[in-house]
């Protein structure tokens, strides 16, 4: 017998690629962590009181009589009346160093004192908006507690696993081996002429002393044909667990059909920044509108706020909206925000005001639309005006 060919193996494909996948992890960031350093403060300010002269208010004030009269613009023979106000040279004072994403009310919190306290020792106005490495005054009375700490969850890439999301192929029930068929060795059979039907005639009797007829030959039939040898289907029979099936990335006239009637815009204004690459190696994921301070900004959609906060560096005062299959809403540089992480919110619900948090120089919305098709795959950023009204 000739050796039987092995059985044929079924491959499964190898696994898609997991796609990365957003999800919600708690964390404790530290936030307010500038530094306190020594600067000048306001002046210092003397009410004059009866039998007071320029020079017994000059020793009080730790300054020289001269000093004292240029700093008030007094001229000789440097004549003073109870009541009043003289300013004498600057006091000293504590700063606190602006760190990135610090906002002033974050900052108040800190040193237990309110935002306006700190707007007017500085001189600005309590919407400014703050630069890193500026230095801010820090008013009277002010109580350091340290850098603030806090624990919220916020959304995150998850690294991917190195296990796939889709199911593993179904278990292959051995087939049983079919072995080619065993073939004889070649015969020799001398060349003759294709035979033809043999038609049996009758056998006449011979006397016995004559020897019988030699037989005719009788044509070699070449065995019968068998069957290929059976291979599993490649497709077999589905698992009892569903496959989730891959699917390529949408197009824009995709996105705007699934996503057509279903937001609003926030708030009406002119773009300051438009979608996509800005040619400087940055990217803007969503769009900056223009704003009033203190205007109302209204969720785009229904949906569960996510997250609520000033904990994501660069987007100051920020709100999350998860919507229903698969879409998510941003809104940042929130001067205040009206929700709290876990609320449910329907279409036209102020989320909050719009300022300039995050460190921006205007007012304005940073809003942003998202959309992942599928729970395996990671919801990612497409420009707003495919899917808003006009």
């Amino acid at each position: 017998e000739t050796a039987a060919a092995p059985s044929p193996r079924y491959e499964p494909p190898p696994p898609p690629p997991v796609a990365p996948r957003i999800v919600m992890q708690t964390i404790t960031r530290t936030t307010i962590a500038g530094k306190v350093v020594d600067a000048d403060g306001p002046p210092k300010v003397y009410t004059v009181k009866s039998g007071d002269n320029l020079s017994s208010i000059a020793r009080k004030l730790e300054t020289t009589t001269d000093q004292l009269a240029k700093d008030n613009k007094l001229k000789e023979p440097f004549l003073v009346k109870p009541g009043q106000e003289l300013k004498g040279p600057q006091s000293k004072a504590k700063a606190y160093v602006v760190g990135p994403g610090d906002t002033l009310y974050g900052i108040a919190r800190r040193f237990s004192v309110t935002a306006a306290q700190i707007a007017e020792a500085n001189e600005m106005e309590i919407n400014a908006p703050l630069k890193s490495g500026k230095k801010l005054v820090l008013p009277d009375g002010f109580k350091d507690k340290g850098p603030n700490k806090s624990t919220v969850t916020i959304p995150v890439e998850a690294p991917p696993s190195t296990r796939p999301i889709v199911t593993p192929p179904p278990v292959v029930t051995p087939q049983p081996v079919v072995r080619p068929p065993v073939v004889a060795p070649p015969v020799t059979v001398p060349v003759q002429p294709r035979p033809q039907p043999v038609t049996p005639q009758p056998v006449t009797p011979q006397p016995v002393t004559q020897p019988p007829a030699p037989p005719k030959p009788v044509p070699v039939v070449p065995p019968k044909p068998q069957p290929a040898p059976v291979r599993p289907p490649m497709n077999p029979s589905p698992s009892p667990v569903p496959v989730i099936p891959t699917t390529g990335p949408l197009s824009e006239q995709q996105i705007s059909a699934l996503g057509r009637g279903r937001f609003n815009w926030p708030l009406r204004g002119d773009i300051i920044s438009d979608f996509g690459p800005k040619g400087t190696g940055q990217r803007n994921d969503g769009l900056n509108i223009r704003a009033r301070a203190g205007e109302p900004v209204r969720s785009a959609a229904g949906g569960d706020v996510v997250y609520a906060g000033d904990q994501v560096p660069g987007f100051g005062n920020l709100v999350l909206v998860k919507h229903a299959d698969g879409w998510v809403t941003a809104y940042g540089h929130l001067a205040r925000v009206d929700v709290k992480m876990q609320q449910k919110v329907t279409q036209g619900q102020q989320l909050g005001q719009a300022g300039a948090s995050g460190g921006v120089s205007e007012p304005q919305l940073h809003f942003e639309v998202r959309f992942a098709p599928s729970p395996a795959d990671r919801a990612r950023p497409i420009d707003p005006r495919l899917v808003l009204g006009k």
